[in-house]
């Protein structure tokens, strides 16, 4: 694990490196393990795949504790009441390997010194109801981003008028090789906020007055207004009713364009069985 950023992000918000002089995670401790369930059926040669599931993944953790006693057991304490926390809490905290995180929960611990009595090994098991780590990947279209002119001519017809010139246009270079959860924030003013993604359309009928702004969350599946003065407002019923707001985003090379009357933070949250391998 040399030259990675490792670390635990306790719900608390208090970090803890992993990789830190005091505190080490054990080279044997392996965060690249992964393993698909199957659901079959039993044919006379072989099996028919009806499903792969996944059930929660659990990684097992050796921490080495270094230093004087008196900090040692100061540094337990401090990781025993925030493992406590997320449990007691039902908020996980996270592991981050580098840019990628999961979300887990220390659900077992046990601490003992070895043999030497100099340094204190807590092996804990790491509970990840969701198995899958995560890199966010944040695109900020701003108000002011104008391109060239050019309109959208889509191949069949939609139910409105979507002739108005694409006013801002990015391509966001991606080797990304499955479809993925997004969060995606619309600031306003905006009158009937439209956003496409390789040409797919996410589209609200509503007024997002300036200071206020729109969130939809593929995740959730909610869409939720915030307003200047703090009120939220679900305004799922203002979604475009065609095409789904939560659609995924596309693997590969994305063309996003939208008016660029408005501004729009767009973050894909980037699923894999393992986090990458860039620094191992």
């Amino acid at each position: 694990m040399s030259g990675v950023n490792l670390r635990y992000v306790a719900s608390s918000g208090r970090s803890y490196n992993l990789k830190d002089r005091t505190l080490r995670a054990r080279s044997k401790t392996n965060f690249h393990k992964w393993e698909w369930g199957v659901n079959s059926v039993s044919l006379q040669y072989g099996n028919r795949v009806s499903a792969f599931t996944r059930p929660a993944a659990v990684y097992e953790a050796e921490l080495s504790l270094f230093g004087t006693s008196e900090s040692k057991l100061k540094q337990l304490e401090a990781l025993h009441n925030d493992f406590e926390l997320d449990v007691r809490n039902m908020t996980p905290g996270r592991l981050y390997w580098n840019d990628y995180y999961i979300n887990c929960y220390a659900t077992k611990s046990s601490t003992e010194p070895d043999d030497s009595n100099v340094i204190v090994n807590n092996t804990v098991s790491f509970y990840c109801p969701h198995p899958f780590w995560i890199k966010e990947d944040k695109i900020v279209l701003s108000a002011s981003e104008v391109s060239g002119g050019g309109f959208l001519d889509f191949e069949y017809d939609f139910p409105y008028d979507f002739t108005a010139p694409v006013m801002g246009e990015r391509n966001v270079a991606s080797d990304f090789p499955f479809a993925s959860e997004f969060r995606m924030v619309i600031y306003g003013a905006a009158v009937n906020p439209r956003i496409t993604v390789n040409g797919y359309p996410y589209v609200l009928y509503t007024t997002i007055a300036q200071g206020s702004y729109a969130v939809i969350d593929s995740k959730t599946k909610t869409v939720i207004m915030y307003g200047s003065g703090g009120v939220k407002t679900n305004i799922f019923d203002y979604r475009n009713k065609s095409d789904s707001i939560f659609e995924k985003i596309p693997p590969g090379n994305l063309n996003i364009a939208w008016d660029a009357s408005f501004g729009v933070d767009l973050t894909i949250f980037r699923e894999r069985s393992e986090p990458g391998f860039e620094e191992v």
